[in-house]
């Protein structure tokens, strides 16, 4: 499959390019473009421009730049013949470029072709253990009984918590710094809104809550609400500041029904880390998925009773071989699934939109 990529930034050298070696993708396959040129990373064959880029004739575009240029790309790419599009999240960056995406893909023809992607959505041990026991790939810490099916329908689930808490480090100042996601060095970028966690990793978290609540039947019916947002430094965003990227934010709302909840922190210190989900059901019982160190932890808790299986390797990984690439991509797998993804992604992007709408103010 010969692949196309659209911006070569650090998403590219931390999670992309290394997820593709693992999974024995050709590099040789593998063209890209970014408006800096001096990007090039090593296994991408760099084009001059856009227009290069796509006369390759790709298999499949993977938009990788900026936010905000996810859409102006995107309109772009669908000019062309190219079968398969995806866009990384999120997959518009404002309300109004949301509203021309959905114009767009109300022709049959660019729905099919476009997937919003976020890689957190393949995070779906939850899912498997409301349905019964969990996938081989998931490792048991003993010899458990079958798991028998906790979920018959969604009144059995009382509420969904998802979180998302960042390990960091601090400057010579003492003040939090982040922390690269893939290598675990100092993150030399200073955040802007609107790349604060609200969108930027609240993205992730609503992804795994609407995949997981999705496979038991939930509808794209969004709200939240605002509890809380601080900066970097733990100050208040104020009503005007169109500048300031919040560090940490508490979230409520409902999906389709279900009551959520969710914590975001860029900056959680050394006791950062975790990363992930809890179901509660009304019987008591809670479905937990978390991300600890190279692993992903799923546990069934019932009173003092827990069951746990673990399972190894990057996210990205899973993500790319279950979505993306190969027999089992959407594309191939189920490919009328491919714009149902994408609308939810969409209602996740949007219902965040709004909250920074009513944090800052309309800008």
């Amino acid at each position: 499959m010969k692949l196309g990529f659209i911006g070569l930034g650090s998403v590219i050298d931390t999670a992309w390019l290394p997820a593709l070696q693992r999974l024995n993708i050709s590099s040789a396959q593998c063209f890209g473009f970014d408006v800096d040129a001096a990007r090039a990373p090593a296994g991408i064959t760099r084009c001059d421009s856009l227009e290069a880029l796509l006369a390759t004739q790709p298999d499949m575009v993977l938009i990788t730049t900026a936010s905000l240029a996810h859409l102006p790309v995107l309109e772009q790419v669908l000019q062309t013949a190219v079968p398969r599009i995806v866009v990384e999240k999120p997959v518009a960056a404002t309300l109004a470029q949301l509203a021309r995406l959905q114009a767009l893909l109300a022709r049959p023809e660019h729905a099919r072709r476009v997937l919003a992607l976020d890689h957190w959505m393949a995070r779906d041990g939850v899912a498997q253990l409301a349905h019964g026991d969990p996938d081989s790939d998931w490792q048991p810490e003993a010899a458990y009984l079958p798991v028998s099916t906790p979920i018959l329908s969604l009144a059995d689930i009382a509420k969904i918590e998802g979180y998302l808490l960042e390990p960091s480090g601090f400057n010579a100042q003492g003040e939090p710094i982040a922390l690269n996601f893939a290598t675990g060095e100092p993150d030399t970028r200073q955040l802007r809104h609107p790349d604060g966690v609200i969108v930027d990793i609240g993205t992730h978290v609503l992804a795994m809550m609407h995949e997981t609540l999705a496979a038991v039947g939930v509808n794209n019916e969004l709200s939240l609400t605002l509890c809380e947002a601080k900066d970097r430094l733990g100050n208040a965003i104020t009503m005007g500041d169109v500048t300031t990227a919040e560090g940490s934010a508490h979230l409520q709302g409902e999906l389709g029904g279900i009551p959520l909840e969710m914590w975001l922190n860029k900056y959680a210190g050394p006791a950062g880390g975790q990363k992930g989900i809890r179901l509660h059901l009304r019987n008591g019982t809670v479905l937990s998925q978390d991300r600890r160190g190279a692993q992903d932890v799923l546990e069934i808790w019932q009173g003092e009773t827990v069951q746990r299986w673990t399972r190894d390797g990057p996210i990205y990984d899973l993500c790319l071989g279950r979505f993306i690439l190969g027999a089992n991509s959407v594309f191939t797998r189920t490919p009328e699934q491919v714009s149902v993804l994408t609308q939810r992604r969409i209602a996740e992007v949007s219902a965040l939109l709004q909250l920074q709408q009513q944090l800052r103010g309309p800008h």
